[in-house]
């Protein structure tokens, strides 16, 4: 069975993952939309990790240099996960939200594991395996589990919504995840 074929099992049967998966496309990697304004947004710290994990920038590498490793991809398999929140303000459902999310990350890595085809994964937020990262005194303690996040990459995940015909926003007090996996 391909990774295509696995992904869209996968995706399809809700009972195979932790949190199901909300909507999903398959889309070519030359259809993401890199944007430097989205890691400038990174640079200017807006969410406070900026210089803290080997997996924001500065410490993931430069953007430009990231959409040439994702591009040596043919396909990427786009998909959210909806986490309904109590209202507006309620940041521990979007971190619990988040956290479940990453659940659906780890479980389709683990799946595609044994496959000879090569992937990876960029995910949503920043990286969060360690209360304290080594950034940048030591190299990273789970380099195998790290994931770098859709925006240190440089993706306009707005524009990739679009582009893939999924939801950014699902109603009022939700928070939607992204991830891309490519293959």
């Amino acid at each position: 069975m391909s990774v295509y074929e696995k992904l869209k099992r996968l995706a399809a049967d809700t009972d195979s993952l932790p949190y199901p998966i909300h909507e999903y496309a398959f889309m070519k990697t030359e259809e993401i939309p890199f944007s430097p304004q989205v890691r400038e947004a990174c640079e200017a710290n807006m969410c406070g990790r900026y210089g803290k994990t080997w997996m924001c920038p500065p410490g993931v590498g430069d953007w430009r240099e990231l959409k040439e490793l994702y591009s040596g991809y043919q396909n990427a398999f786009v998909y959210t996960t909806k986490h309904d929140l109590e209202d507006s303000f309620d940041w521990e459902g979007m971190q619990e939200g988040g956290r479940q999310h990453a659940l659906v990350d780890d479980a389709l890595l683990e799946e595609l594991k044994q496959e000879p085809e090569p992937h990876d994964l960029s995910g949503a937020g920043s990286c969060s395996l360690c209360e304290k990262c080594t950034y940048p005194d030591a190299p990273c303690r789970h380099p195998d589990k790290a994931r770098r996040s859709l925006e240190a990459c440089g993706i306009d995940v707005v524009a990739l919504s679009k582009a893939a015909g999924l939801h950014y926003i699902n109603g009022e007090n939700t928070v939607t995840y992204f991830s891309i996996l490519y293959y």
